[in-house]
């Protein structure tokens, strides 16, 4: 197999990951409460409903504390003048291979968590797919971006 690609994430991604994932628990504790609420209106039993959420949660859990940091671990890429490298995955290991001459744009774009922790995502596009490499500082970000645009016109230019 050829190298991997060089380049990490920010390692701020990481506190990304565990903010999402402690938002996605508090929204399973929250939907398991209305749904205790109803069944327990209703006459019903109520231990199901511990169950299954009880369940949801430890695994909510267990994936809060394994899967960010081996995302982070494997989480690789690079930009060459022909191609988007990008290798990641924390059962299933991807590696992608995006040739410029293929990309139609490139995007950079934070949503609230990234923005509060300074990263960006930067969204490469063809006309069937979009690859995003996520958690990278703003600054690098919009580096990369501006980069990936500019081999890509070249790449065509060669065409």
């Amino acid at each position: 197999m050829a190298q991997l690609p060089a380049h990490r994430l920010d390692p701020r991604m990481l506190r990304v990951w565990y903010v999402s994932d402690v938002v996605g628990i508090a929204v399973v504790a929250v939907l398991a409460a209305v749904a205790w609420l109803v069944v327990r209106h209703l006459g019903g039993d109520v231990f199901w409903v511990y169950l299954v959420a009880g369940i949801i949660e430890v695994v909510c859990i267990l994936d809060l504390l394994i899967s960010p940091r081996i995302e982070y671990a494997t989480w690789r890429y690079d930009v060459t003048p022909t191609d988007v490298d990008l290798y990641h995955g924390v059962f299933v290991k991807k590696r992608v291979l995006v040739p410029l001459v293929r990309v139609q744009h490139v995007q950079t774009k934070q949503g609230p968590i990234l923005r509060a922790h300074g990263l960006a995502t930067v969204t490469v596009s063809t006309a069937g797919e979009s690859f995003e490499i996520p958690g990278l500082a703003e600054d690098d970000a919009n580096e990369l971006r501006d980069r990936v645009a500019e081999l890509a016109r070249l790449a065509k230019e060669d065409v």
